[in-house]
């Protein structure tokens, strides 16, 4: 992983790896400036960055599994969300959405910070600012 400090901002960058390591549903953890964090792709070259913890109870998400949430109108008829991604806690089954770090079910306001994202010359980025815990969604 590169890093690369931007003189214009207080934007530090970082390559996560090339687009062609990450296929849709499938996700890579890395560390960045000391942070766990997980890129996720989530289809039609859209990538998501999220702290690689989960809100319930902080297991580590990069150990668990990333998949479209099942929805339903009715008992017993349901089916894959074609917008909405999840990563799945390996510790519970928790599921929290990839693009906000929100969980499925509200927890207060416990939520995994997220971070924005970029695909630059084949390349999937992720941007964190100094001093950035995460960014609101």
């Amino acid at each position: 992983m590169s890093i690369e400090a931007r003189p214009a901002d207080t934007e530090v960058r970082h390559v996560a790896c090339a687009v062609t390591e990450l296929p849709e549903g499938s996700m890579k953890a890395l560390a960045v400036d000391g942070r766990r964090i997980i890129v996720v792709a989530v289809g039609d070259g859209e990538y998501t960055a999220l702290a690689d913890y989960c809100p319930h109870q902080r297991g580590p998400l990069s150990g668990g599994s990333v998949e479209r949430m099942w929805v339903s109108d009715r008992v017993g008829d349901h089916e894959r969300s074609p917008d909405t991604w999840v990563v799945i806690c390996p510790f519970h089954n928790f599921e929290t959405d990839v693009r906000t770090g929100c969980p499925v079910l509200p927890l207060g306001r416990s939520r995994a910070a997220t971070y924005r994202t970029a695909v630059e010359d084949g390349q999937v980025v992720v941007y964190r600012r100094r001093g950035q815990r995460g960014r609101d969604s």
